[in-house]
């Protein structure tokens, strides 16, 4: 985590200061200066000129800064939203956030919008999926939920050339959805742009508002997950996903249904060789 520029200015002991409040981001924001000076080994007099040093009036002004540095770690973001909580009613508190991230993604969603990601699922010859970091798991679970009626799912890799590997197949035909959360990573810059180049459609779901507008797609989809610096909540991305496994499925129940027969007759007829756990 790289909070200091010019760190070869820095005299001896407020280097040692940089360094140890670089690695550890977290203990800081609940140390005193006489803790931090006491931890390195070094006068408070040291700790009290370090945040000038660097930039800030105090200590105060810094950790202030921390939290909300894009740069935040999970912890720390973790650490923000408990804070905020009575512990004791923590499974109320987040439970009330989730509700309120529900109702400001329904808020933002278009009537129709769900049927017409729907439409382009179904109907495409090949389904794209990009999903980095902790999206991750929601593209394995739309994955595993389409691949039972018939849709042939793609992942694109996280990061890096190696999407390109993928990406070079895809056709007209296809489409490709996204999640961008946070913000929007030049793997995604790229994938629009080659979606655009080949005609294929895009469909974006993120939790930046700001990017619900200019962007070559198809449609968009913004759901809400906390605010900016907080931990931040996967249950309305998650419903999402939930919610067009169930439009795809009922745009073609018949087959949806028949894939999900043969699937059980499938179970049946192979259950000695192939238990289920």
């Amino acid at each position: 985590m790289n909070l200091f520029t010019h760190k070869e200015q820095l005299s001896p002991g407020h280097l040692k200061i940089a360094d140890f409040v670089e690695r550890n981001p977290e203990d800081i924001l609940f140390m005193t200066e006489q803790e931090i000076a006491d931890r390195l080994g070094v006068s408070i007099a040291t700790v009290s000129r370090f945040w000038r040093a660097v930039g800030y009036d105090n200590a105060k002004a810094f950790k202030i800064r921390l939290r909300t540095s894009e740069d935040t770690t999970p912890a720390l973001k973790l650490n923000k939203t408990i804070s905020r909580m009575d512990t004791d009613s923590l499974p109320v508190q987040l439970l009330e956030a989730s509700v309120s991230h529900l109702q400001e993604t329904l808020s933002h969603m278009k009537q129709g919008d769900l049927e017409h990601a729907a439409a382009i699922l179904a109907e495409a010859r090949r389904v794209y999926v990009y999903a980095p970091g902790p999206s991750a798991g929601l593209a394995e679970l739309l994955s595993f939920r389409l691949s039972r009626f018939g849709l042939t799912v793609i992942h694109l890799a996280g990061g890096g050339h190696e999407i390109l590997e993928t990406l070079m197949h895809m056709q007209r035909e296809d489409v490709v959805l996204l999640m961008c959360f946070t913000r929007l990573l030049p793997e995604a810059e790229v994938i629009l742009d080659y979606a655009r180049d080949t005609g294929s459609k895009a469909v974006l779901v993120t939790d930046r508002e700001d990017l619900l507008y200019g962007l070559a797609t198809e449609l968009s989809f913004y759901v809400s997950r906390g605010e900016l610096g907080e931990f931040h909540s996967m249950v309305t991305p998650l419903l999402l996903m939930e919610q067009l496994v169930l439009a795809v499925g009922l745009r073609q129940k018949e087959q949806a249904l028949s894939k999900l027969e043969l699937l059980a007759d499938l179970r049946i007829r192979y259950a000695d060789k192939l238990p289920r756990g």
